[in-house]
C-alpha cells in the first residue's frame, strides 16, 4: 500500500531553493519547470513538487496559519518503508529550515501533522507512529 507525506511550504519559495536542499542531500531530481520529482537516496522514497501559480490555503488538518502555500512537495513510499523514508524526510526539512526562512508544515496525508516550521523555528513532532 502506498503512503504519502505532504510538505506545504510558504509562498515565495522557489523551485531552485528546494532543489538545492535536495541536491545537498544527494537526492535525484528531474522534471519540468512546474512539476519536478525524484528519489531520496537511501530509502528510494519518491517525491514530487508542485509550484502553485496561485497561492493556496494550508490543507493539513488541525492547524490554521496566516500564510499561504506556494509549493507542495509530496513524498510517496510503501508502508513497509515508512520509517526509512521518514529517516530521510526529517533531515531534508531540517536542512531546508537551516538554509531558508520559509514556514512550512509536514503532514501525513494531510491528516496528521509531523513537523511545523513557524516564526519560532522548527518543531518536529516525535515520535511518529
Amino acid at each position: 500500500m502506498g503512503l504519502m507525506m505532504v510538505l506545504e511550504i510558504e509562498s515565495g519559495v522557489t523551485m531552485a531553493e528546494v532543489q538545492q536542499t535536495l541536491s545537498d542531500l544527494g537526492a535525484t531530481v528531474e522534471g519540468v519547470s512546474a512539476i519536478r520529482g525524484g528519489l531520496l537516496p537511501g530509502s528510494r522514497c519518491g517525491f514530487g513538487l508542485t509550484l502553485h501559480r496561485f497561492p493556496l490555503r494550508l490543507l493539513a488538518d488541525g492547524l490554521t496559519v496566516k500564510w499561504t502555500v506556494g509549493l507542495t512537495m509530496t513524498f510517496h513510499f510503501r508502508a513497509a518503508n515508512k520509517v526509512s523514508s521518514l529517516a530521510e524526510i526529517y533531515p531534508f526539512i531540517e536542512l531546508f529550515a537551516q538554509q531558508h526562512r520559509y514556514r512550512f508544515v509536514l503532514s501525513f496525508q494531510y491528516e496528521r501533522i509531523y513537523a511545523v516550521r513557524s516564526e519560532r523555528g522548527l518543531k518536529l513532532l516525535w515520535p511518529f507512529p
